[in-house]
């Protein structure tokens, strides 16, 4: 099986790259973002939550979101608690699914910031960034409808910039075009990828 990462930015293209490797390849999906939410509700996280941050109101989504996404040491905190679990869910999830899928994909926007990309890169996985403008990226996050204007250009700011980021991909996609374009550049590299 190949493990395959891809990260970006927000509203860079990730889910949408994940939806397709799942359709056309038959790719298990590993979404960290959702695998992270869901831990959110279990007690042992909860009660770390609650420590780490003793100024939040209660536990719901909101509460949690605006103070992650306050400034950067807030999301250190946040991730020192949850990457490390993220990162034992990958492995048992990767073991799971060896014998059943031929492509396993870790869809992780923070998987460079995590280090949790090095794991894997040192198993032969390779990493796929995915790029766009920002005008672009921000438009796309906006059609989304559940987070507002600022809330996207704060996130946005809180993120490794892309060039940053490029040092560790293997495979960098320029995803300012059609889904389409994006499909085939995926395929190509997908192809390179079998084959080695």
């Amino acid at each position: 099986m190949k493990v395959i990462g891809i990260t970006g930015g927000i509203a860079s293209g990730k889910s949408t790259l994940s939806s397709y490797l799942k359709n056309k390849y038959q790719a298990y999906i590993f979404n960290a973002d959702k695998e992270a939410k869901l831990l959110l509700h279990s007690k042992p996280i909860t009660d770390k939550i609650k420590k780490a941050f003793p100024e939040l109101l209660d536990l719901s989504k909101n509460s949690i979101s605006n103070e992650v996404f306050k400034n950067e040491e807030s999301q250190k905190k946040i991730n020192k608690i949850i990457h490390p679990i993220i990162s034992d869910l990958i492995t048992q999830r990767i073991n799971d699914k060896k014998d059943t899928n031929t492509l396993f994909v870790i869809d992780a926007a923070l998987i460079i910031e995590s280090g949790m990309f090095k794991k894997y890169a040192n198993n032969g996985s390779k990493l796929i960034l995915l790029i766009a403008d920002k005008d672009l990226r921000l438009k796309r996050a906006l059609g989304r409808g559940n987070l507002s204007k600022q809330t996207i250009k704060d996130r946005m700011k809180l993120q490794m910039e892309d060039n940053q980021k490029m040092k560790y991909a293997d495979f960098v996609i320029e995803n300012n075009s059609t889904k389409s374009k994006l499909y085939g550049i995926i395929d190509e590299i997908i192809e390179k990828i079998a084959h080695e």
